[in-house]
């Protein structure tokens, strides 16, 4: 039984593409972006199904929340927030960002936020250092 050439050279090459990161003389940032994206998505991964995160996102149930640090609430452009999320008057710093994703309802009566709360102060923190990422 005779092989093809191109099919032979195909099956040698496919493990061997595996083996690289395709980031040749680039050191490990590649792959240490990666590994903090990752993280991100694992730690905001409750937010994601109302929010989006990445600049230029679109808005769902939710705004987008890319650079959400140091905006006031009720302000990014193109989501239609309740009035009481509008006339809080909250600018969004990290302590604000604790104490809203800890008890919604408590910071904002009447916000229409259906997230019940995060009463995990150690992951309230990650939330916040993973939007404060998206940020830079």
């Amino acid at each position: 039984m005779r092989f093809p050439v191109p099919l032979i050279v195909a099956i040698i090459a496919l493990p061997l593409s595996a083996c690289g990161d395709g980031n040749k003389g680039a050191g490990n940032e590649g792959t240490t972006t990666s590994r903090a994206d990752s993280s991100a998505q694992r730690v905001l991964a409750p937010c994601a199904a109302c929010h989006t995160f990445n600049e230029g996102g679109g808005r769902r149930a939710g705004p987008n929340l890319h650079a959400v640090i140091g905006r006031t609430a009720g302000t990014h452009p193109g989501f239609t927030y309740s009035d009481a999320m509008k006339e809080s008057g909250i600018v969004w710093t990290p302590e604000t960002l604790d104490a809203f994703i800890a008890n919604p309802h408590k910071l904002i009566p009447r916000s229409r936020m259906a997230y019940p709360g995060e009463p995990d102060a150690a992951r309230r923190k990650a939330m916040i250092e993973a939007l404060g990422a998206g940020a830079e």
